[in-house]
C-alpha cells in the first residue's frame, strides 16, 4: 500500500516547530517501517498553520487525483485542521479519490491490518499453483547461500541437467564472451566466467524458465526484452559495485536480475488485471508510477509480490531484500549498499534500452549522494555499459 504523511505543528517558537515536526515525521517513517507500506513522501508544512495557508496541504489535495497513493497518515486528525467541518471536508475530499485518512494516536490502524491481511490474501489466490523450485535450482540455492562451496560442486550439478550444461557452454561460447577456441567443458566455463556468476545465472535462469510463457498462453511483457533488460541491470549492478567497493559481491548479480521477478508473476498469475496495468502506463514500465497502478489494478505491486515468492522458495535474503526495495532502496535496512547499486543497475539499464541516451534527471539526489556519485561517473559508467549491451542479443536464449 502507498502512503504519503502530513506533519505540521501548532507551536509558535520556530525551534519547538521544527522539533515537533521531525517527531511526527519519525513516527510516520517507523510505522509505515513496521506495517511494510510504501512512504512515498512526506508533507511538511513549514510557516503558516491556517487552513488557507497550508501549502503543503494544498499540494497533497492537488496530487490526489493522481491516485500515487492511497492513504495519508497523520499524527492525529486535528493535524489536517483545527475546525471540524474543514476537516471533515478534507477527508470527504481525499475520500472521493479512493484515499483514506488514518492517525496514528487517536484509533488502532485496524484499517492496516485489513489491507494487509487483504494482500497476503491476495497473493496466496494468485500463487495457488505456483510450482515449487525444481531440485537443481534448490540444490544451487544452497550452494549460493554457503559460503564453503565450490566451484565443482556446482559444475557436477550442473553436469546432470543436460539443459543447463548447454545453456551454459552456449552462453560461454557467445560473442559476448569472445574466445576464439570452443569451451566443451563445465568446469572450464565456470573458470571463465566465474563461480558467482554461473551460480547467479543458473539459479536465475532456472527460475525464469519458470514463468516462461507457454505456446498459446496470453502475454502482455514483453519477454525478449525483458530478459535483456534483466541480464544488463546485473551487469550493470556488477559493475557498479565493483567500481565503488573496490571489491565482488557474490549476491549482486543474483539479486540485480531477478529485481523485476514480480512483473512475471503478476503477468502469468492475474494476466487480466496486469494487461490493464501496462496498459495504463505508458512503456518503458519503471518509476513509482507502475507502482501505484499495479497497486490499483493487482492489490498487489510487482515488488511485494517478488519479494513474497523470494521468501517462500528461501532464496537468500539479500535477493529478497533487493527485489522489494528497488524502487526505494534507501529504505532498505540492511542491504542500503546492494538496494541503492541494482537501483542504479535497473536505471541505466532502461535508459540504454529504452531512451538511447544518458539523463542525470532520471536519478535520484539522495541516492546519487548516498553513494557518492556525480554525473560525469554516471555518464563514464554509461558509456560503458552501452558497450556491452551491444553484445547481448545472443545471450537472451539462456533464459527460454
Amino acid at each position: 500500500m502507498n502512503v504519503v504523511g502530513y506533519v505540521i505543528s501548532y507551536k509558535s517558537e520556530k525551534t519547538d516547530k521544527y522539533v515537533e515536526n521531525k517527531i511526527q515525521q519519525e513516527k510516520i517513517q517507523s510505522f509505515c517501517e513496521q506495517n511494510r507500506l510504501e512512504l512515498v513522501k512526506i508533507y511538511t508544512e513549514i510557516n503558516h498553520s491556517q487552513p488557507a495557508m497550508r501549502q503543503s496541504l494544498v499540494e497533497l489535495m492537488n496530487s490526489a487525483p493522481e491516485k500515487k497513493f492511497s492513504g495519508v497518515l497523520v499524527y492525529t486528525f486535528d493535524r489536517l485542521a483545527l475546525e471540524e467541518d474543514i476537516r471533515s471536508w478534507i477527508i470527504q475530499e481525499l475520500k472521493s479519490h479512493e484515499i483514506e485518512v488514518y492517525s496514528l494516536t487517536e484509533a488502532p490502524p485496524l484499517s492496516f491490518q485489513q489491507k494487509a491481511e487483504k494482500k497476503s490474501k491476495t497473493i496466496k489466490e494468485k500463487l495457488r499453483d505456483l510450482p515449487s523450485l525444481p531440485e537443481v535450482v534448490t540444490r544451487v540455492t544452497e550452494l549460493v547461500q554457503d559460503p564453503k562451496s565450490s566451484a565443482a560442486q556446482l559444475g557436477k550439478i550442473i553436469s546432470h541437467d543436460s539443459g543447463l550444461t548447454s545453456r551454459v557452454l552456449r552462453m560461454v561460447n557467445s560473442a559476448y564472451y569472445g574466445f576464439p577456441k570452443q569451451i566443451s567443458s563445465i568446469q572450464h566455463a565456470i573458470t571463465i566466467m566465474g563461480f558467482n556468476t554461473i551460480k547467479s545465472l543458473v539459479l536465475s535462469s532456472s527460475i525464469f524458465r519458470i514463468f516462461a510463457p507457454k505456446s498459446g498462453t496470453a502475454t502482455s511483457l514483453d519477454y525478449k526484452k525483458f530478459w535483456k533488460h534483466s541480464l544488463l541491470t546485473a551487469i550493470a549492478s556488477r559493475n557498479i559495485y565493483q567500481k565503488l567497493f573496490f571489491q565482488p559481491d557474490e549476491h549482486i548479480f543474483s539479486a540485480a536480475i531477478l529485481h523485476n521477478i514480480g512483473k512475471i508473476i503478476l503477468d502469468q498469475y492475474d494476466h487480466d488485471n496486469y494487461a490493464k496495468v501496462l496498459v495504463e502506463v505508458p512503456a518503458p514500465h519503471f518509476g513509482n508510477d507502475v507502482l501505484a497502478v499495479e497497486q490499483k489494478h493487482c492489490d498487489v505491486t510487482h515488488q511485494y509480490i517478488g519479494h513474497f515468492v523470494a521468501e517462500s522458495w528461501n532464496l537468500p535474503e539479500m535477493i529478497s531484500d533487493v527485489i522489494l526495495y528497488h524502487h526505494s532502496p534507501l529504505e532498505s535496512k540492511n542491504q542500503h549498499n546492494l538496494t541503492t547499486v541494482v537501483y542504479l543497475g535497473n536505471l541505466l539499464s532502461h535508459l540504454i534500452l529504452d531512451y538511447g541516451f544518458f539523463s542525470i534527471n532520471s536519478f535520484d539526489d539522495e541516492i546519487l549522494s548516498h553513494l557518492g556519485l556525480n554525473e560525469d561517473d554516471l555518464a563514464e559508467i554509461y558509456i560503458e555499459l552501452k558497450q556491452e549491451a551491444e553484445q547481448l542479443n545472443d545471450l537472451e536464449s539462456f533464459f527460454k
